[in-house]
C-alpha cells in the first residue's frame, strides 16, 4: 500500500508502516521562530520604555506583544519537522482548512504535531485517511 499525494513543494507518501514527507517544514519552523522572537523583543522593548515613561498605552501594547510572542514561540517549538513518521507514533490524522489552505495535521505521541501544508487534492487525502490509511485514528 503506497499512496502518494502531491504538495506544492514536495510530496506525502503513505507506506505500510510509515509516512514519508518531503517539504520545507524546517524552513517554515525557523521563520516562525524568528518572527515570534521579534514579537518578544518588541514587547520587551515596549515594557522597558513603559518603566522609563510611565505611559499605560505602552504597557498594554508591550504586554500584548510579549504574551503573543511567547505563545507563538512555544507553539513553534512544539512543531515537529520529521520527514519519516512511523504509524505507531501517530495519535490522530486530520485534514484542516485554515485561511483558504488545506493542512494535514498529524498528532504524534509526546504531544508534538506535524503539519503538512499546501496539499493539492485534499479531498482525495481526506477520503484515503477515512477509509484506507488509519480509520481508527481520525481526530
Amino acid at each position: 500500500m503506497k499512496n502518494t499525494f502531491e504538495l506544492k513543494k514536495g510530496s506525502l507518501v503513505f507506506e505500510d508502516d510509515k509516512i514519508t514527507i518531503t517539504d520545507n517544514a524546517s524552513y517554515q519552523k525557523r521563520m516562525r521562530l524568528i518572527s515570534s522572537g521579534l514579537l518578544v523583543v518588541m514587547g520587551g522593548y515596549n515594557l522597558t520604555k513603559y518603566f522609563k515613561t510611565g505611559r499605560t498605552e505602552i504597557l498594554f501594547t508591550g504586554s500584548l506583544l510579549l504574551i503573543t510572542g511567547l505563545i507563538l514561540v512555544i507553539s513553534a517549538l512544539r512543531m515537529n519537522v520529521q520527514s519519516e513518521i512511523l504509524l505507531t507514533d501517530v495519535k490522530s490524522l486530520k485534514v484542516k482548512r485554515i485561511l483558504f489552505k488545506e493542512f494535514l495535521q498529524i498528532k504524534l505521541t509526546g504531544n508534538s504535531t506535524r503539519q503538512v501544508a499546501e496539499i493539492f487534492n485534499a479531498d482525495r487525502l481526506r477520503e484515503f485517511i477515512e477509509t484506507v490509511a488509519l480509520p481508527n485514528k481520525i481526530g
